[in-house]
Formats: C-alpha cells, sequence, structure tokens
C-alpha cells in the first residue's frame, strides 16, 4: 500500500509521497472481525531494515510502505485508514491516493493484470467533478482508491467590541455591544459568549477565565459562515454588565471553554475599548464599599456588647437590692441568733 496525492502541477503522482499534505499522517491498520458486534483494529508494525516481518500481520517499513500479510486466491483482507490532519490544514476538499501493488510488479511486467503506474485509468477517479467515475471496469485500474476529505470547522471571530458607556453607579447595568463572524465553513451551535473581569488576554488564553471573574454569559443557539465577499451585516450581541467598586479590566471571550473545535483559536478574545470599567467614584467606591460591607456587623455586634452592659448592670442592681432588704428584715428581728435567722 502506499499514498499518493495530487502534485504541485495538479496531476496525480506517480511516485508515492504526500507532497502539499507532508503535514498529515497516515497509518494503516488491518481490521479483524469485519461486521461482527466487536470489530478489533491491528495496526501494521514498524520494523527496521533487516529486521524480519511478523507472520500474518501487516508491518510498516521506512519507506513509508505498508506491507500486508500474504494472500491466498481469493481472500480478503479489511484494511482502516487512518488519516491525521494537521492543524493548520486548510479548510477545502482534500484528495488522498491509495495504490495497491503486488510483488509480481504491474501490468506493463506480467504482475496485475489491470494495474498500471499512472492514474488517468483509475476506477475512482472523478476529474469533472459530476460525481460519477470517469472510467469502468473491466478497463479501469481496480489497484487505486482514491478518498475525498472534506474539512468542515467553524471559526468564529470577533470583530468589533463597543461600549457606550464604561463608567457608572454601583448596580447599574452598562452594555457592550459585541459583533461575532464565523469565517469557517460549518455553522457553530450553541456558542458560549462571556465577559471576563481583572484577567489579561494572555492569561485567559492559557488558563481560561476564572469561574469567579465572570460577569456575564450569554448563549447563541447557532451561528451561520459567511465568504469572504459577504456583505451582509454580522450579527450583533449585547452584553450587560453590572458596576462594581473600583475600576475592572474586562475582556469578550467567545467559547472560553474550546468546546467548539474551529481552525484558529487566538480570535476569539478582545477587550472592550479603553481596557476599564470603572463606578463612578473609582477606588473611592471601594472604600464606601468596604464600609458599607463591614458596617453593619460591627454595629449589631456593638450593640450586642451594649445589652450585654446593661444586662449585667440590671442584675448587679437587683443583687444590691436584694442584699440591702436582707439586712432590712434581719434588723426587725432582735436577740435572735444569725444562725436562726438562716433556715
Amino acid at each position: 500500500l502506499h499514498n499518493h496525492t495530487v502534485d504541485v502541477a495538479g496531476v496525480w503522482g506517480v511516485s508515492p509521497g504526500l507532497y502539499a499534505l507532508s503535514t498529515w499522517r497516515i497509518d494503516f491498520a488491518l481490521l479483524e472481525g469485519f461486521r461482527t458486534e466487536y470489530p478489533r483494529e491491528k495496526p501494521c508494525i514498524e520494523i527496521i531494515v533487516g529486521e524480519a516481518p511478523p507472520e500474518g500481520e501487516c508491518f510498516v517499513t521506512p519507506g513509508l510502505t505498508v506491507t500486508l500479510p500474504m494472500m491466498g486466491a481469493y481472500t480478503t483482507f479489511q484494511i482502516v485508514v487512518i488519516v491525521t490532519i494537521a492543524p493548520d490544514a486548510a479548510l477545502q476538499d482534500r484528495f488522498i491516493g491509495i495504490k495497491t501493488k503486488s510483488m509480481f510488479g504491474s501490468s506493463e511486467v506480467g504482475g496485475d493484470h489491470d494495474e498500471t503506474p499512472i492514474w488517468d485509468d483509475s476506477c475512482t477517479l472523478d476529474a469533472n467533478k459530476d460525481g460519477l467515475p470517469d472510467n469502468y471496469p473491466p478497463a479501469c485500474d481496480t489497484n487505486e482508491q482514491i478518498l475525498e476529505l472534506r474539512l468542515r470547522a467553524p471559526d468564529l471571530q470577533i470583530i468589533d467590541v463597543d461600549a457606550e458607556k464604561t463608567k457608572g453607579k454601583i448596580g447599574e447595568m452598562l452594555s457592550v455591544s459585541v459583533k461575532v463572524v464565523n469565517r469557517g465553513n460549518a455553522h457553530a451551535t450553541d456558542v458560549n459568549i462571556i465577559l471576563c473581569k481583572d484577567q489579561s488576554e494572555t492569561d485567559i488564553k492559557r488558563n481560561g477565565c476564572e469561574e469567579t471573574n465572570v460577569v456575564y454569559r450569554q448563549i447563541i443557539k447557532a451561528i451561520m459562515p459567511i465568504a469572504e465577499d459577504d456583505t451582509e451585516e454580522p450579527i450583533s450581541i449585547t452584553l450587560l454588565y453590572m458596576v462594581q467598586a473600583g475600576n475592572h479590566e474586562i475582556v469578550v471571550v467567545v467559547d472560553p471553554d474550546n468546546i467548539i473545535v474551529e481552525t484558529d483559536e487566538t480570535n476569539n478574545i478582545r477587550r472592550i475599548p479603553g481596557g476599564k470599567m470603572s463606578s463612578t467614584l473609582g477606588v473611592v467606591d471601594v472604600g464606601v464599599d468596604v464600609i458599607a460591607k463591614y458596617s453593619v456587623p460591627v454595629i449589631i455586634l456593638g450593640a450586642t456588647f451594649s445589652l450585654m452592659g446593661v444586662s449585667g448592670y440590671v442584675i448587679y442592681g437587683r443583687r444590691i437590692a436584694a442584699l440591702s432588704r436582707f439586712a432590712e428584715l434581719s434588723s426587725l428581728l432582735p436577740g435572735m441568733e444569725d444562725d436562726d435567722l438562716r433556715f
């Protein structure tokens, strides 16, 4: 088995190679238990030059040639092709060709009866893209298989952030208008958009926005892709920021948890104009907020101690009054011993 792709001239290469797809990786495996409840993949083993090939298994040589086990007449192998697409791959349809060659060679040297080095006679070639093969058996080459890979992914991008007001009274709701477009070729669903405070863009990219720093969250059901030449106005989303005491750095983040797989994850973050949103008095409001936060508990605690003092004073006064009353009663009974008065 060999990998083939279209070369720089736009022609299917006769020699194996990935050319423009050199950053991709293609692996093969044999599938056991095909069409059963529990099929099992057996990846082809990589061996080095001089090493004995494993018996009954497929193996890969340093030239990236995959060799299948010896096949008897009228036998069938189920092959699994694992294509690892490069992260920076362009979102467009790509084609990969897989050619099977026998140790007996092509038809030109008396080997496989229909195998030729060129791809023009492939049974799966569709040069005019009409959805039908250009060639049909028995004249076409059955040793070649062309796989079409349709790469689809969204690419969400914040193109504008606007805030009419960046300062207000504590508790006031300030609006932040965000325009988001989808530059990919697939729609994005359940898009999460948040306002994150007091974290830098670098920290958010590296660690995400901490839940305690999320001051507003909104979910958009779907954002459809637009073409580069599309003149349609991008969707505008209004987020609300509740003013907190002091000055706070506010950043708009789309898909903060990276749940949506995109072609570019670096264009999902943007600061609001000016970078900060603040209360009317800024730092002064922080002091007022602290005083307001702790004044009530302090007043309650002071009142509690005051009540305890009053209660103690009242109890002490009643004790003094009781002792005085006892002394008066004792003076009314002359001649009696103290032990007789205590009972």
